[in-house]
């Protein structure tokens, strides 16, 4: 039941970050002038299945402004392309809360 649940709340989750993002990236679109920051970061990864780093590199591809630019399964690394940054690193602490955390428990990796 749980699981459902959490399932759930990752497709919300979603579905406010691509709005959001979307707003964001057509705002860049029609205001050309506005100072962007964009950067590739390092993404350490704590799901280690590679179901799990599949449906979170493509949560993370999915959202505009964003995209996963390599995979190294062997050293538990994401890269991450982002359009716009201000804190790379609370950025990272938002997709590992939002999204990876979540989806571990989903695919039984951790207990809740």
């Amino acid at each position: 039941m749980m699981r459902v649940v959490w399932i759930l709340e990752v497709l919300l989750k979603f579905v406010w970050d691509f709005c959001v993002a979307v707003l964001q990236v057509v705002s860049w679109v029609f205001r050309p002038n506005r100072y962007m920051k964009p950067a590739i970061v390092r993404l350490p990864l704590d799901i280690k299945s590679e179901w799990g780093i599949w449906w979170l590199s493509l949560i993370i591809f999915l959202i505009p402004g964003s995209m996963v630019v390599r995979v190294r399964q062997d050293l538990g690394l994401l890269y991450v392309h982002l359009l716009h940054t201000h804190d790379a690193d609370k950025d990272i602490q938002t997709l590992k809360s939002r999204f990876e955390h979540k989806l571990r428990l989903i695919l039984g990796e951790v207990k809740s």
